[in-house]
């Protein structure tokens, strides 16, 4: 432990009960606040084990701008029901405000996931809230179970099994988190991480908490304001989940925006007489599923890799997240046209550190692990929900999935077979968004979100029940601030900085 002594966190153990169960917004105006909120974070530059982690050499931030990051840990309790038995440290990371204007305090980023690193998303992608950062301290954090803050840990291997099923893959991967993590699963739920930023809030010295999230950090962010209503600051949410959808709704929403997504991509590709995929629509979906065919009876080897029909898959998503990556499917699907899969598979490697994804990685071999960050998304999902699928369940939904989307659903089924017999039960309550008392939020949908549909932030808006607004980007791709476009990074940036919301049915693009 670093700020705190394990004395004062007995002494708090009453203050900090009510953190177990209904809102804990009580905590922290009681008038002796709980030595958490207390703490002070000892910020110092980010040492190499830190940025290592980062995609980004730095070479497309501006100079100097590495040396601008400070990191601090911060303590949190583990369970904060029991605050005094045992706690963690947070990384946290931040660019502090350069000016001009009048400093706001601090800003809260999340980039999604969940399981994505904070610290790694805000050395790689900072300078995306350049005009922010001028009034804001810019900080993001790892949450608990992701990164460097006691990440999940499955072991390094899986134990040989006789039998090969998918099912009993992912029950073979969830028994190993449980041995190996089996302390930590019931504390990485959004519940909890909504609890450390709040601490984080009262830790760098701000009343109310000010957040850009994405994606699942927009869920991150309606949970805070549901559990901490009166300490809601100036919010936004990007690229919404919805919450009225459960685990197998989401995934076959998913399964149809990709597909809805790809027809997208593939008619702006037809428009040009070199278009890889022929010249007309029902012909450029033929030649779409006969390369992902070919490389299921035939996978392709580039410097020693293979590329298969998951790696095919994996490539096409990870493309249609931002549109601004279509010239690059469209030449990497060119090169497979002459055989050639080197651009299939620098694509399907590009989103491994990204903000904002939502749908894991390809599979790993039969006794492979899934990276850290797959773990940590299969923790804090499973956490988080109470639905538990098998092997009964995936016949349908690899059949409903399939309909949805005949390439992308046989790819998204499996992930419902993510929490067959993981160790510990599932909590609903993340769910629950309701903030009536909170002020409005800005909730930012783009029209061709292939991740989180368009519809999902008008959903989150209802539920939230207090008044927020829908700015609509029309538009393709995940993460609308993060484009670049003018329109939305003005209305943002005019709400984060002088609180000024856009009026409701506004739109860009």
């Amino acid at each position: 432990m670093t700020a705190l002594r394990l004395s004062a966190l007995a002494a708090a153990v009453a203050l900090l009960c009510v953190f177990a169960g209904t809102p804990a917004a009580g905590a922290v105006d009681d008038p002796e606040p709980a030595p958490f909120y207390q703490q002070t974070l000892s910020w110092e530059p980010c040492g190499q084990d830190l940025q290592s982690g980062a995609q980004s050499d730095g070479a497309s931030q501006p100079p100097g701008f590495r040396e601008r990051l400070e990191c601090a840990r911060m303590d949190v309790p583990r369970d904060y029901a029991h605050p005094a038995r045992s706690t963690m440290q947070v990384q946290l990371i931040r660019l502090k405000a350069t000016g001009p204007g009048e400093h706001l305090g601090s800003l809260v980023i999340n980039p999604g996931g969940p399981g994505a690193s904070g610290v790694n998303y805000l050395i790689d992608s900072g300078n995306a809230f350049a005009r922010l950062n001028q009034r804001y301290d810019i900080v993001s954090f790892d949450p608990r179970g992701t990164g460097h803050t006691e990440p999940i840990s499955c072991g390094s291997k899986l134990a040989t099994g006789g039998d090969d099923s998918l099912a009993t893959k992912e029950k073979r991967i969830n028994e190993a988190c449980g041995r190996y993590s089996g302390g930590l699963l019931r504390w990485v739920g959004t519940p909890d991480v909504a609890r450390d930023m709040d601490v984080l809030r009262a830790a760098v010295g701000n009343d109310k908490l000010n957040y850009l999230g994405f994606s699942y950090g927009s869920k991150l962010g309606a949970v805070y304001a549901h559990e901490f209503p009166d300490k809601v600051g100036r919010m936004v949410l990007d690229s919404v989940e919805d919450p009225t959808k459960n685990t197998w709704q989401t995934a076959l929403a998913q399964a149809r925006g990709f597909q809805r997504a790809l027809d997208d991509f593939a008619a702006d590709c037809l428009q040009s007489a070199d278009c890889p995929l022929g010249t007309d629509k029902r012909g450029a979906q033929e030649q779409l599923r006969t390369w992902y065919q070919e490389l299921s009876e035939r996978p392709m080897k580039v410097k020693g890799e293979t590329v298969d029909e998951t790696t095919y898959v994996y490539a096409l998503r990870e493309a249609l997240y931002s549109r601004s990556d279509w010239p690059a499917l469209r030449q990497a699907l060119a090169q497979l046209r002459r055989g050639d899969a080197a651009g299939i598979l620098r694509l399907s490697e590009s989103g491994g550190g990204s903000a904002a994804r939502t749908v894991p990685a390809p599979q790993v071999g039969r006794d492979e692990l899934p990276p850290q960050d797959q773990l940590a998304l299969r923790a804090i999902s499973c956490r988080d929900t109470s639905e538990r699928y098998g092997a009964d369940d995936y016949p349908r939904a690899e059949r409903e999935l399939t309909k949805a989307s005949p390439l992308f659903g046989p790819d998204i089924a499996p992930l419902l077979l993510d929490c067959y017999d993981w160790p510990v039960a599932g909590d609903d309550s993340s769910r629950e968004v309701a903030a009536p008392a909170a002020p409005p939020l800005l909730l930012v949908a783009t029209s061709n979100d292939p991740a989180t549909p368009y519809e999902g932030a008008f959903n989150m808006a209802r539920e939230l029940g207090n008044s927020s607004v829908v700015l609509t980007f029309h538009g393709e791709g995940h993460a609308a601030y993060t484009t670049g476009d003018l329109c939305v990074r003005r209305h943002v940036d005019d709400f984060l900085l002088n609180g000024v919301l856009p009026k409701s049915g506004t739109s860009c693009g």
